[in-house]
């Protein structure tokens, strides 16, 4: 079972003139547990969309994605709402960081536990990054790589089975670039899919596969192995859990 995975998506948005815009064309994409992924294309490709359809902030305007297995599709925005608290975690290249809490708050700002059990999780997760001396600093406090580790935490305090991350070495140096990547590396060790849209080479050194989206078209976005190209049959299929393997 893949983590995640879209068949037969796309995406099209209102246009200037008469035809829409198309930003995803029959995209077929998945990845596995412990998979690290990288997307990579020219600005203006569709990288951006597919990370929002992914992550659930987006819906597709034809095609199917699924969750864990299960067909997330349909569901409404409450649902999906639930569904990326609990299942995604998200990096942003800009950190989006509140500049008045803490790192361990900033960290712990997500969750459903109660305070003091959400600011403990929070605290380990920081101290596992390398960053238990800096729990109390705020982001104005903070280099830019560890801010980096503060939103790399603060999208795994809910243990998500995905991590989605925006350009997440766009603004930091080589060395610090790599730690970020190491991180994702030790991540991924843990059965989290990681996939990362970038314009950095060195992501795509550290990948386990590297996919390419040129003009809403994906090429290798699905496993060698894999065979994802055909989504339900009928509404009840739309409506229940699918498996590759039940296909």
């Amino acid at each position: 079972m893949y983590s995640v995975e879209l068949r037969g998506v796309t995406k099209r948005y209102p246009g200037g003139g008469a035809e829409p815009v198309v930003a995803l064309d029959d995209v077929d994409f998945a990845v596995e547990p412990g998979e690290f992924v990288a997307v990579v294309g020219p600005s203006g490709s569709g990288k951006s969309t597919l990370l929002n359809v992914l992550g659930l902030l987006d819906d597709p305007t034809e095609g199917w994605r699924l969750l864990d297995g299960t067909d997330v599709t349909e569901l409404t925005v409450a649902e999906r709402t639930a569904a990326r608290k609990e299942s995604i975690g998200f990096v942003f290249q800009d950190f989006h960081l509140l500049p008045t809490l803490t790192a361990v708050e900033n960290v712990a700002l997500p969750t459903a536990f109660d305070p003091g059990d959400a600011s403990d999780r929070a605290a380990d997760l920081l101290g596992r990054f390398g960053l238990g001396d800096r729990l109390d600093h705020e982001p104005s406090e903070l280099s830019g790589g560890q801010k980096q580790r503060v939103a790399i935490a603060r999208a795994l305090i809910n243990e998500p089975a995905v991590l989605l991350a925006d350009e997440p070495t766009g603004n930091l140096d080589t060395e610090t670039g790599e730690s970020i990547l190491a991180e994702f590396e030790r991540v991924k060790t843990e059965g989290v899919a990681v996939v990362a849209v970038t314009h950095d080479p060195l992501v795509e050194e550290f990948a386990d596969r590297v996919v390419e989206l040129t003009d809403g078209v994906l090429i290798g976005g699905v496993p060698a192995e894999s065979d994802a190209t055909d989504g339900p049959q009928s509404d009840r299929d739309a409506e229940s859990a699918l498996t590759p393997g039940d296909r």
